[in-house]
């Protein structure tokens, strides 16, 4: 349903032009920091093994992961001290410029296109652009509420542009990270009020078109097979699930001890990547995996509050969009690393090794405290 909010001049006494709370949420600033704690060890933890037999200095990964983090951290600050209702005049800008790397990323002469390369800087597009299409996203319906509920043709407007973006997503192919694009685009359209039955006939000709791409490459039948049948080939398509169930158990409780991982020495793949959690249950148990699951619900709660909380409809949908966006990602990746999902490539967000999911994570942030610092205090609705 869409949210109502009420017009500045309809508080009285109240003024939404100047920041509330000049600081933002601190409740959910603490999340991001914990989790980002989090990152910072566990990446250390699980990559100084690889990056001492690989480059000889067990700091390696460390010192890209923090040279990431501080341009993530500089976006941040940028995308919070903005006034956020600004960016509602550059949200199409955004969109075309993240619809151009999209396309330009199918052209770079790799056999997967998923990676391109600017000025010497390495970046994944489809990041940045599931940033540039939620504040696109949250702008269009913002000002178009009425003709998005009450036309047919006006819920195909932004509709298209998800599917253009997860279209061009999944050719790179990154069939996991478009499909978290197309969720993350009609969770928006729901928020601002589209009809279902819009929703269940656009979904018609679109949901048999995700399961023939689901189908069309031979490694995506061979992961929902070894999904349906956990034990079978354990030496090939469900090596990395059963190494991964493997480390998770292993930790029991209390963990085996930081940086006592055994799995990621010689078993599991890239344990700094997708399968980090893994290590971390490992490693820390079930005590450590619960704080990080309790520090993403603390995210997703004060996101969804900051939203609800919002002084415009454009507010609420970027800060409800980002929040859901982030969290969807979070939670999926662990789900696949305790195999309640397919295995997928998609990273944990904020504890991940990785540069272009961080920073276009902590802008996603930025955004959502720029948005709690003209939240309307309880009880002045």
């Amino acid at each position: 349903m869409p949210r109502k909010v009420k017009k500045q001049n309809q508080v009285v006494g109240f003024n939404f032009d100047e920041p509330v709370n000049p600081y933002g949420d601190r409740l959910f600033l603490m999340a991001v920091i914990g989790l980002l704690a989090w990152g910072l060890l566990m990446v250390f933890s699980s990559s100084f093994v690889m990056a001492f037999e690989t480059y000889r200095d067990p700091y390696f990964f460390l010192r890209q992961h923090l040279l990431r983090l501080g341009i993530g951290v500089l976006l941040l600050i940028f995308a919070f001290k903005i006034d956020y209702r600004r960016f509602q005049f550059f949200s199409l800008i955004a969109l075309f410029i993240g619809l151009a790397v999209l396309v330009i990323v199918l052209f770079n002469g790799a056999s997967v296109h998923r990676w391109l390369t600017i000025g010497g800087i390495r970046f994944q597009p489809s990041e940045f652009a599931r940033i540039a299409l939620i504040l696109y996203l949250a702008n269009w319906c913002a000002r178009n509420a009425s003709r998005l509920k009450e036309s047919f043709t006006g819920f195909l407007i932004p509709l298209s542009w998800v599917i253009t973006f997860t279209a061009l997503v999944m050719v790179e192919p990154s069939y996991s990270a478009g499909l978290m694009l197309l969720i993350s685009g009609l969770i928006i359209l729901i928020l601002a009020g589209a009809k279902w039955w819009h929703l269940v006939v656009a979904g018609l000709p679109v949901i048999p078109a995700g399961a023939l791409l689901a189908i069309a490459q031979p490694y995506r039948v061979k992961r929902l097979l070894s999904f349906m049948d956990p034990h079978a080939d354990p030496l090939g398509s469900n090596y990395q699930a059963i190494q991964s169930e493997i480390a998770v158990g292993s930790g029991q409780l209390w963990g085996i001890g930081f940086g006592m991982s055994g799995q990621k020495s010689d078993f599991l793949p890239e344990a700094h990547c997708d399968f980090i959690f893994s290590i971390l249950c490992e490693e820390r148990g079930f005590i450590g995996a619960a704080i990080v699951i309790l520090l993403f619900i603390l995210f997703l709660w004060r996101g969804i509050r900051i939203a609800m909380r919002a002084p415009d409809q454009f507010g609420f949908l970027l800060a409800g969009g980002l929040t859901v966006s982030v969290t969807l990602f979070a939670f999926v990746n662990i789900a696949v690393t305790v195999g309640l999902l397919p295995v997928t490539g998609l990273p944990l967000p904020f504890i991940s090794y990785g540069g272009s999911a961080l920073v276009a994570n902590l802008i996603a942030c930025g955004l959502i405290l720029n948005v709690s610092r003209f939240a309307i205090p309880p009880g002045r609705r």
